[in-house]
């Protein structure tokens, strides 16, 4: 008898099996919602001690879900890979749009409507940061992206208009910020900015552009299939892929904003 071939041999993988790495995932969220509800509930606010804790329930959570998918997938690692380049052309239309509006943030001036909401964006995120130590930027850094990301990511499945929408206002925003850096600082001041986006715009694009991936789902013939398969494979790269970037984007970031670069 002759043996099959091609995909047909591949292990059909249980993503709700419960395993070791499960369990760890599970006492790192709990205490992620613990140190939570303390720190906004009895404290009214962060301390050192709870955003020690906040960053020990993320990593067991991390740790946790990494496990897990090794536990039960078919090498997620190499396979996260393989679908990150899968969905290179979704990739490229998010890198694409966003630099374009970026130039149209840049060059053309912005109804006076637009001005005063990206203003008053950039003042609250300066005044949440202004008191800031070089730890507290990192995490404060990389929770904001993640955020973003994975909700940039996850609402994709609404015919990928979230991360079209994500990725212009992004885009504009980046050029509008960068035509006001110039104006007051000069347009060496770009080449500082350089080394704060270098993990994190990639992680960003591939977050958006898995996000308008998902999307696509409706126009596939086994819609219910598809969708299952595009969210489980899109949550594998950001486990592998995303989170990583994030974290040495956070890391340089933060040591730079704290330097003064």
């Amino acid at each position: 008898m002759k043996k099959k071939r091609g995909g047909n041999n591949r292990k059909k993988i249980n993503y709700f099996s419960f395993n070791k790495g499960t369990l760890v995932l599970i006492i790192g969220f709990a205490l992620f919602m613990l140190n939570f509800f303390f720190e906004r509930i009895f404290l009214g606010g962060s301390t050192n001690l709870t955003i020690c804790l906040e960053l020990f329930s993320f990593v067991l959570m991390y740790v946790g879900l990494v496990w897990y998918l090794v536990l039960i997938g078919d090498k997620p690692f190499s396979s996260s890979w393989k679908y990150l380049g899968k969905s290179k052309k979704f990739i490229y239309v998010v890198v694409g749009m966003f630099f374009a509006f970026a130039l149209i943030g840049y060059f053309i001036p912005a109804p006076e409507f637009i001005v005063e909401q990206v203003m008053k964006i950039l003042e609250e995120i300066l005044e949440k940061t202004k008191d800031m130590n070089g730890f507290e930027l990192t995490r404060f850094i990389f929770f904001n992206n993640i955020q973003s990301s994975f909700i940039g990511m996850l609402f994709g499945v609404f015919l990928g208009i979230f991360p079209i929408i994500s990725t212009i206002a992004n885009g504009y925003i980046l050029g509008f910020v960068a035509c006001l850096s110039v104006q007051t600082e000069g347009a060496l001041i770009l080449w500082r900015l350089i080394p704060h986006g270098i993990f994190e715009l990639p992680a960003i694009f591939i977050s958006l552009g898995l996000g308008l991936r998902v999307g696509t789902f409706v126009f596939q013939k086994n819609k219910l299939e598809s969708f299952r398969k595009y969210l489980m494979e899109s949550l594998i790269v950001f486990v592998f892929v995303v989170i990583p970037l994030l974290i040495l984007a956070a890391i340089i970031e933060g040591a730079l904003i704290a330097f003064g670069v």
